[in-house]
């Protein structure tokens, strides 16, 4: 077998099989994902030209499209979901949200049989609170002077379920800090959070969910969150500026924290000190219940309370 046909076969066959499957429903992709390899083709030209053995050659080949072929599927969860997705733009109650209050809300249903959920969320700037559940997936709801609009995607399929907030591009220069975003959750599925927090006032008490994992990048801002015990692996990373920032965890589980905080005070009651940046809570080994920190703040108020 020769390289240049074993690449042109596959290659063919590949492409075929993601247009059938995304023309029949069954998958659905970005063309942007595929547009993201070109430099593949550098590889695989480099590959080519190598005084190398044939069949070697193939291998490498099966390999390398093997994972762009996962890659294009896999890349923002898109591969894992079935083509059912909307997107519902609300407009405000009042269209002339600079004298009055604005209003948006919106609810995402929830089906039994939902069992992972997935929240990703640009915040912006404003007030954002997490306090309370819904008999729905997610209820949203944005009042205040100076909103921005936010709209939502929603990919799922039976067990899964991924929900996108973003604010609208031509909001983002309106000064939106007077806003307050009120967000429920579904206690029924297993969490993942996402969160571009940006200049916020973030309060999310999360005691009541399933949350497996928070991922927080924020600006200067002040961020507040309190984990519970509903699940018993979790992993918090945060990627903070000047910021000030507290968060609260179990005094039962057993937390491991990796932090680099540069000119900043942290205050970690109940951690002791491993190694350089590496701190454990006594009870970690023997702990059912353990919550894995890693911080990355610069500038910052670090602050853990265990209650």
């Amino acid at each position: 077998m020769k390289f240049k046909n074993v690449f042109w076969g596959m290659s063919l066959i590949i492409i075929g099989t993601l247009l059938v499957a995304r023309n029949t429903g069954w998958i659905d992709f970005d063309w942007m994902n595929i547009i993201r390899l070109w430099p593949l083709l550098f590889i695989l030209w480099g590959l080519s030209v190598l005084p190398i053995r044939e069949n070697i050659k193939i291998g490498v080949l099966v390999i390398l499209l093997g994972g762009a072929t996962w890659f294009v599927l896999d890349y923002s969860g898109q591969g894992r979901f079935n083509n059912f997705e909307f997107i519902i733009n609300k407009q405000f109650d009042n269209d002339d949200n600079t004298l009055t209050n604005s209003r948006q809300d919106f609810t995402i249903p929830f089906a039994d049989s939902i069992e992972n959920a997935s929240l990703h969320l640009d915040a912006a700037a404003g007030k954002f609170v997490v306090d309370d559940s819904t008999a729905d997936l997610l209820s949203f709801s944005q009042e205040g002077r100076h909103t921005g609009h936010y709209e939502y995607l929603v990919r799922r399929n039976k067990h899964n379920a991924v929900v996108k907030i973003t604010e609208r591009e031509e909001h983002v220069f309106h000064n939106n800090n007077h806003k307050v975003v009120t967000i429920r959750m579904n206690t029924h599925p297993v969490w993942d959070i996402d969160l571009d927090a940006g200049a916020s006032a973030i309060n999310y008490d999360l005691q009541a969910f399933k949350i497996r994992k928070i991922n927080l990048d924020g600006g200067a801002g002040l961020f507040k969150m309190t984990v519970g015990d509903k699940y018993p692996d979790v992993k918090i990373n945060i990627d903070a500026g000047a910021s000030s920032i507290t968060l609260r965890v179990p005094e039962d589980a057993g937390c491991d924290l990796d932090i680099t905080a540069v000119l900043s005070g942290k205050q970690l009651s109940g951690f002791k000190k491993t190694s350089n940046g590496h701190y454990q809570t006594e009870n970690y080994d023997t702990a059912k219940n353990k919550i894995h920190l890693n911080v990355d703040a610069a500038v910052s108020s670090f602050h853990i309370v265990r209650y």
